[in-house]
């Protein structure tokens, strides 16, 4: 796969996600947004990445250089919508990360899983979300940024089915209501 077909592959996967979020899926999104964080602070920790934020430009830091053609991360931006502006800022690095993984001849460590794949799941769940007083919001679910690096040491989540996802929604919610309620 070139550069820009592994580019392409993923502006179309992220075109495709329903962009308006919604809170029914949060609590699957919030566990992905953690396991974005674990996966994250791993490639900062191996490369020595200098960032204090957890959505950065992780392709920058691998392999400074790599690049996608700014008219597909113009048209991917535009399907995101002026409503996810957290989401609109990390397109490109999803996007160059993808043009990195594409590139012939570039070898990255294996036991290190693709960063932004949880992401990805995230929004294909559901849309984006938006990053206010230091916590990732997803409705009714809100992560916390502060101590992101710490998670590299947390064990991997090993469940993307979406069975598994829905049914962490389940429970999330039922909780939800029975601690809202009093029941």
């Amino acid at each position: 796969m070139t550069p820009e077909d592994a580019v392409q592959e993923m502006a179309d996967r992220l075109a495709a996600v329903d962009w308006r979020r919604g809170g029914d899926k949060a609590w699957s999104r919030a566990a992905l947004v953690k396991e974005y964080f674990r996966r994250a602070a791993r490639w900062a920790a191996v490369y020595g990445c200098d960032t204090a934020v957890p959505f950065y430009d992780i392709a920058a830091c691998v392999a400074p250089g790599v690049d996608v053609d700014q008219e597909v991360v113009d048209a991917v931006v535009a399907k995101v919508g002026p409503g996810n502006r957290s989401v609109r800022r990390l397109v490109p690095f999803i996007l160059r990360w993808a043009a990195l993984r594409g590139t012939p001849g570039v070898a990255l460590p294996s036991d290190l899983e693709d960063p932004f794949e949880p992401l990805v799941r995230l929004f294909e769940r559901g849309g984006g979300f938006h990053t206010e007083n230091g916590e990732v919001n997803l409705e009714w679910v809100s992560v916390r940024m502060a101590g992101w690096r710490e998670r590299a040491g947390d064990p991997p989540m090993n469940v993307f089915d979406v069975r598994a996802l829905d049914e962490m929604d389940r429970v999330g919610l039922r909780a939800y209501v029975g601690h809202t309620t009093g029941n």
